[in-house]
């Protein structure tokens, strides 16, 4: 590596070193605490991972290890997807006036992709200790997870390279995106459902092939089941994704590669019923709270980010719980099952915080000076892209209610209200927590960015702790469902959780705008940061 990126890269950590420890001692402090705890977590399946192993006899070897592989390499290429995030990566464009040879961002680029796997390395660690200490697998059997971890680094690289272009076209990329998420799903539906009779045979007559996977080969190599066809397998599976990862880099290099510019709409037919749309909040409200309420609106229908996110909000929770639900090893008078509805809204709500919530004048930007030098009260805009907020999340409760009745899902009207109540309730207390954040921890989101989590650090690693104690007046309710075994004792109390909600949130309204004019320089600084060559998602 050259001098001159590391110059470059040196410079980016003492901005963001400098940047976080001046400004944010408790958000760093407290971000450290968050980390230890998740990775102390993913510390301690290693450790159990490697006591599993160390006396895993030949048979259970064989199938557990290519199996954990094939785990590891399912998250290292998926989880990042489902959870927006990109982890570190460089972010080539501001690195291409630099006289730096392509080769060498290339490696750098692969070595940040380490965080979008450090859990798997730790469980791969483990799992590596567990098979040297075994006495009937030889010492050179772990050294094959180091071509799979090389494997997954070049294929990840790769990957985050054509789903970051696939974001940047309009409509492709919604549909590939809905291809994409039913290529993911297909394993588990699979797996909860059973194979059908025809694909059984089909896999059976190739069962073979599985041994010449990259997971397959590496996992009967490092169980000590050596063979000269593995181990070709699993070097032309790592250079395959060594040549895939550097082609879509070196794409990705190239100025004529762009994004496409945004076109400007036009005043036809589809222009023109979108534009009545947006204009609706004037119907139902006065200017300027009407007006603010469709700026809002046209900004993100119009971010490629947030339509993504809205998508995988009415798609994802079918995945993750229809499966459990209403597969071959569900229940349906099971919890999931019984709640199914209310467990996909509150899903999609999730899944929209970190745009709707936790920073809600990302978008914005550098314009959010706009709020403090007009006229319009600030508590106005607050409220404006609250009613926003609302509004989108009761567009995906409602979108998956009707995905729910063309499946002919067994959901029935009062579990339809209940969905409806539960998610709003809890949709009030995230408002409130939300408006805090967005004063306190404001960050500039890049709407053509949809490859990227957007709120800082410390509101991350703080969700942790916010969701299950934000959870905490809606298990009221269910719990007085369960202790009176009345469901009017659940509606009273989470009705008396509504009004607290509502409650919490103008009285907590107040105090924001107090702290949002003492802290208006620091906020609209924060807007207006621009990143690095080195950016974290």
């Amino acid at each position: 590596m050259n001098r001159q990126l590391l110059a470059i890269l040196w410079a980016q950590w003492r901005t963001l070193r400098n940047y976080y420890l001046r400004a944010h001692m408790g958000g760093v402090a407290f971000s450290v605490l968050m980390g230890v705890l998740w990775y102390g977590m993913w510390t301690a399946g290693a450790f159990g991972a490697s006591i599993l192993l160390v006396t895993g006899e030949q048979r259970f070897l064989s199938r557990a290890v290519p199996f954990g592989l094939l785990m590891a390499f399912l998250y290292w290429q998926l989880f990042p997807l489902l959870m927006g995030s990109a982890g570190a990566f460089l972010d080539i464009r501001r690195l291409l006036v630099y006289p730096v040879p392509h080769g060498q961002l290339f490696s750098v680029e692969v070595l940040l992709r380490f965080s979008t796997g450090v859990e798997m390395m730790l469980i791969l660690t483990g799992a590596a200790v567990g098979l040297w200490r075994n006495p009937i697998v030889p010492a050179w059997a772990p050294l094959a997870l180091i071509p799979f971890i090389l494997f997954n680094l070049f294929l990840s690289v790769g990957v985050k390279q054509i789903l970051t272009r696939m974001f940047e076209r309009k409509v492709f990329r919604e549909l590939s995106m809905l291809l994409f998420v039913a290529a993911v799903a297909l394993p588990q539906v699979l797996a909860s459902t059973g194979v059908p009779e025809p694909l059984q045979r089909a896999f059976g007559s190739f069962v073979g092939v599985y041994a010449l996977l990259p997971w397959g080969a590496a996992g009967n190599l490092a169980a000590g089941a050596p063979s000269a066809l593995g181990i070709t397998a699993l070097l032309g599976w790592t250079a395959f994704a060594w040549r895939f990862g550097r082609r879509h880099f070196e794409r990705s290099l190239r100025l004529d590669d762009a994004p496409p510019r945004p076109v400007p709409p036009s005043s036809g037919t589809a222009s023109g019923r979108a534009g009545r749309l947006y204009c609706l909040p004037s119907l139902l409200f006065r200017d300027p709270l009407a007006a603010l309420m469709e700026r809002e609106v046209r900004t993100l229908f119009r971010s490629p980010r947030f339509r993504l996110i809205l998508l995988l909000g009415c798609t994802l929770g079918q995945l993750v719980w229809l499966p459990q639900s209403f597969g071959k090893y569900g229940s349906p008078s099971g919890v999931i099952a019984t709640n199914y509805l209310t467990l996909s809204s509150l899903y999609a709500l999730l899944l929209l915080g970190d745009n709707l919530f936790w920073n809600s004048f990302g978008f914005d930007r550098s314009a959010a000076q706009l709020y403090f030098v007009t006229p319009v009260r600030l508590a106005t805009v607050l409220v404006a892209k609250n009613a926003v907020a609302v509004f989108f999340v009761l567009l995906e409760t409602t979108v998956i209610t009707l995905l729910c009745l063309v499946l002919r899902l067994p959901i029935t009207g009062e579990g339809t209200v209940e969905a409806y109540l539960v998610t709003m309730t809890y949709t009030l207390f995230m408002l409130s927590v939300g408006n805090l954040a967005s004063v306190y921890q404001p960050r500039p989101i890049s709407p053509a960015h949809a490859w990227r989590s957007s709120s800082p650090g410390k509101v991350q690693a703080s969700l942790l702790l916010l969701y299950p104690a934000l959870s905490l007046p809606l298990l009221l309710a269910y719990g007085a469902r369960y202790a009176f075994d009345s469901q009017l004792a659940f509606y009273a109390v989470l009705l008396v959780d509504m009004g607290i909600g509502a409650v919490v949130y103008w009285v907590a309204l107040d105090s924001i705008l107090e702290a949002a004019e003492g802290r208006k320089e620091a906020m609209l600084a924060a807007l207006s940061h621009s990143e690095g060559p080195m950016s974290a998602g």
